[in-house]
């Protein structure tokens, strides 16, 4: 019983290194290669088996480790018997059966259709492979599952990489309506009820993540990624210590001469002035600020939390209610956006069919000015 145990709790994978112990063998039955390794040895000749602990409790599954041959072997060997101590060995086999315990408590109520979109973002490599994001939607507390058509062998579903330069707003047109084509596989997933909840990874130019959001069916839940400045392997797993959450603020900065001009500048990942905007934002434009409350400050590591995110998301349409009651219904709001990937698709998800008005994205040209990219309606 005491082996059964520790195989369980194990999920027959080797403590120390993660590899399945079960092979198919030629005839194509399971035949198990793990070996159940002593924490405090069998005997007081064997490797550490010097403690006091009891000989009844030396074959107790507590003391066990389910180990591969090839970890098996140094553990014991007397040259390194030093480093792999008896407090050392109980710390690997604790994190290794909780790790275990911790995804498999997790229920397929609480499974994630996976979105991985990737494109150029000004020579910055995206790597979205199946381990990252497994590290992070697990992270989340969410169980992985892939869209029809996709596969975990590749870096995304969509791949927008190498397409050439983005300089006009008939090249993001272009790019988007791939993306309009890709979701269409997530609406048809909602209305067969398979897809009830979404795990967005999308990496690329602001306009192209705002249309992204744009297309996701606010009917599904949906978890946004954020791409973070860390290690390869966790770079898009939101932090798990929570710092204090960030609140946002809508303010008018400049009133204009027209009423059915507006401009919104979103300082969250930077900060955009007046001057930079082009010459057709005008005197005429009334020009709101959506952007962190101090002490907070704009930079590239504001949002670090779904929270912050959620936090974000009411402050834009806290602006979108402010310029319906104050500008009546408008046929478009100019936007330039210093922000995160996930408050990019953020944006377009909370635009509102057939009600919010068209958002005209401004991005960056190689010489660094403005020019409108692409205009994103629900």
């Amino acid at each position: 019983m005491n082996k059964i145990l520790v195989w369980a709790k194990a999920a027959g994978r080797c403590t120390f290194c993660n590899t399945p112990v079960v092979e198919a063998a030629e005839l194509g039955e399971p035949v198990p290669i793990g070996e159940l390794a002593h924490n405090v040895g069998w005997s007081e000749s064997s490797p550490r088996g010097e403690d006091p602990l009891s000989f009844q409790q030396r074959a107790d599954a507590s003391n066990l480790i389910l180990a591969c041959r090839n970890c098996h072997k140094p553990i014991d060997d007397g040259g390194v018997a030093g480093r792999y101590t008896v407090e050392e060995l109980k710390r690997r086999k604790q994190e290794h059966e909780s790790r275990i315990e911790s995804l498999t408590a997790i229920g397929a109520d609480r499974s994630a259709y996976v979105l991985r979109i990737v494109g150029d973002v000004r020579g910055v490599p995206a790597e979205l492979a199946r381990p990252t994001v497994l590290a992070a939607t697990t992270a989340a507390g969410l169980y992985p599952r892939i869209l029809p058509g996709s596969h975990w062998d590749s870096d995304a579903d969509l791949d927008l990489r190498n397409r050439g330069d983005l300089n006009t707003m008939r090249d993001f047109e272009r790019l988007a309506s791939e993306i309009t084509d890709f979701t269409k596989r997530v609406h048809d997933g909602v209305r067969r009820d398979v897809v009830t909840r979404i795990a967005v990874f999308a990496f690329a130019r602001i306009p192209l993540l705002v249309a992204l959001g744009a297309r996701l069916d606010d009917k599904v839940h949906a978890l946004v990624f954020q791409r973070h400045r860390t290690d390869a392997m966790n770079a898009w797993t939101w932090p798990s210590s929570q710092k204090q959450l960030t609140l946002f603020r809508v303010t008018r900065v400049r009133m204009g001469n027209s009423s059915q001009s507006v401009t919104l500048l979103l300082n969250l990942s930077g900060t955009i002035h007046e001057q930079d905007l082009p010459a057709e934002t005008t005197s005429d434009h009334h020009i709101y600020t959506i952007s962190p409350v101090p002490p907070a400050e704009p930079g590239p590591t504001l949002v670090t939390s779904p929270a912050d995110l959620a936090s974000f998301e009411g402050a834009m349409r806290e602006f979108l209610a402010t310029v319906e009651a104050d500008h009546g219904k408008l046929d478009a709001i100019n936007v330039f956006a210093a922000v995160g990937i996930s408050s990019a698709v953020t944006i377009g998800r909370v635009l509102m069919p057939h009600v919010s008005p068209a958002l005209d994205i401004y991005d960056r040209s190689d010489n660094g000015s403005f020019f409108l990219a692409l205009r994103v309606r629900r």
